[in-house]
């Protein structure tokens, strides 16, 4: 598959909760053809989040999240999620008839979201999004959403009230924020700040099995549900 940018990706399909999936074929196989697209003059750009295909991955918080998700009702719910990847998590969503938005801003979302929703015939709407800076573009074009959420999002040391008034900002009186999370280092920071803006979490796990784990043992993801 040729990338937006010029160089090419290896792929593979996994089957997972019921959808056939493509992704990357092996991550570190994808950064190293990047570097080598760049030269070493310019490695920096091989790390920059809107070259490196991190996204292309079905991350364990991704399924977790998915897990989840299949627990509730969400047909009647308008839902975002932010920094979708591959959007597992919308896949669900949109099979379960909730109306689900996905959004995320590397440029080759789009190529592997037209696979996937193309072999599992599971159709929703896509937006070019970069949620840290363009919350209120987002909010002013699509208004609030009844659940908004996440996978693996905190793995900056951004300021995490801004993150938090970011999250908050999309979201409708009386919706739900949802993140998954494997355990980074700032989410105790976050979770600071959404209580300081009023939200309290009820914290929950699900546990990925081991076929899904790049480590070959079952993972534990962390639910964190704010409202």
């Amino acid at each position: 598959m040729k990338s937006n940018h010029g160089f090419h990706y290896h792929i593979k399909k996994t089957c997972i909760l019921n959808f056939e999936m493509t992704s990357l074929f092996d991550l570190d196989q994808s950064i190293d053809t990047l570097c080598e697209f760049f030269g070493d003059g310019d490695q920096d750009n091989s790390l920059a989040e809107e070259y490196c295909p991190y996204f292309g991955v079905l991350w364990e918080a991704g399924i977790g999240l998915s897990q989840y998700l299949l627990g509730m009702n969400v047909s009647d719910k308008r839902v975002l999620e932010i920094g979708c990847g591959l959007a597992l998590p919308s896949f669900v969503i949109s099979k379960m008839g909730g109306d689900v938005l996905a959004t995320d801003f590397h440029a080759d979302v789009p190529l592997f979201l037209e696979i996937n929703q193309r072999e599992n015939q599971v159709f929703f709407p896509y937006k070019v999004m970069n949620w840290r800076n363009e919350t209120d573009r987002m909010r002013g074009d699509l208004g609030q959403f009844d659940l908004v959420i996440g996978s693996d999002i905190l793995y900056e040391s951004q300021h995490p009230l801004q993150v938090a008034k970011a999250l908050i900002a999309l979201l409708k009186p009386g919706g739900k924020i949802i993140l998954s999370d494997p355990g980074r280092a700032y989410i105790q920071k976050f979770i600071t700040a959404m209580n300081d803006c009023g939200h309290r979490e009820k914290l929950s796990s699900e546990t990925v099995l081991a076929k899904y784990s790049p480590k070959n043992c079952n993972r534990d993801i962390f639910i964190f549900e704010f409202s």
